[in-house]
């Protein structure tokens, strides 16, 4: 199990879709180009349309895609503060990489030069028991200081940015190779996916084959970037990470039509 784990992109998922989104470090490569330009792509079928919003809401212009990084950094200024957005929101390509994110989390891992944000400090803590190897509580605590920033979302005004910059992320959704699909659909899918993280009874027991660690239950082995993200950081910080996800894919999921 790889100790640089998926928690940006929670952040930027909760945070955006999240804040839901990870810790990696800031300063990155470019992410790669986007692909050449192909034929066009009929509009995408669409589950989950994301409501309007509010008749109140600012009508200012986006700037462009290849120019939004500053626009998107400042807006998750106003959301999260002027320094947990420096520290936690990598650039460049910031929509591209939300989007990369974003949508790994419900597969088996999260390309490592487009993720969100950066990695979170210090190693996989762990305890032994003769041979045996557990994941220690000593790492939830790693976790907490970006789960409290979570906590302290409010999802109301996340959700009011996410209907904010969704053109940026739609369009960098086309571009990273998912023309014709609707970015919010899988926000909703990646949600639920992450939703359905199991809550475990005791310690999880790790086996160490090579460098990294990962759980000796295949069953649990087997889940999804986000979902082994969550085991991580034990059933406490899942639980306000969860609720917060829940709260906002009540917000941005309409019924499918």
């Amino acid at each position: 199990m790889r100790h640089r784990l998926v928690i940006g992109a929670l952040v930027a998922v909760v945070a955006i879709v999240g804040l839901a989104m990870l810790f990696w470090p800031k300063r990155m490569a470019e992410p790669p180009p986007p692909p050449a330009a192909g034929p066009t792509i009929d509009e995408p079928i669409v589950e989950h349309p994301l409501p309007p919003p509010p008749a109140d809401a600012p009508a200012a212009p986006l700037p462009a895609l290849a120019d939004s990084d500053t626009f998107m950094t400042g807006a998750f200024a106003e959301l999260i503060g002027a320094q947990a957005a420096r520290d936690y929101i990598a650039t460049p390509g910031v929509a591209r990489r939300i989007v990369v994110t974003v949508d790994n989390l419900a597969r088996e891992k999260v390309p490592v030069l487009t993720r969100a944000v950066g990695p979170i400090p210090g190693t996989l803590a762990v305890t032994r028991d003769g041979e045996r190897i557990f994941l220690s509580e000593d790492n939830y605590r790693r976790y907490a200081p970006y789960v409290q920033v979570i906590a302290q979302l409010d999802v109301a005004r996340l959700a009011a940015l996410y209907r904010r910059i969704y053109p940026l992320l739609q369009q960098a959704y086309g571009e990273v190779g998912k023309p014709g699909q609707y970015f919010n659909d899988r926000v909703v899918a990646v949600i639920d996916d992450l939703l359905e993280a199991p809550q475990l009874e005791g310690l999880a027991e790790l086996e160490q084959p090579s460098v990294y660690f990962r759980y000796k239950d295949p069953a649990l082995e087997a889940r999804s970037a986000g979902q082994k993200l969550l085991l991580r950081m034990g059933p406490a910080n899942a639980k306000v990470v969860k609720d917060k996800l829940a709260a906002l894919r009540a917000l941005i999921a309409t019924a499918p039509q």
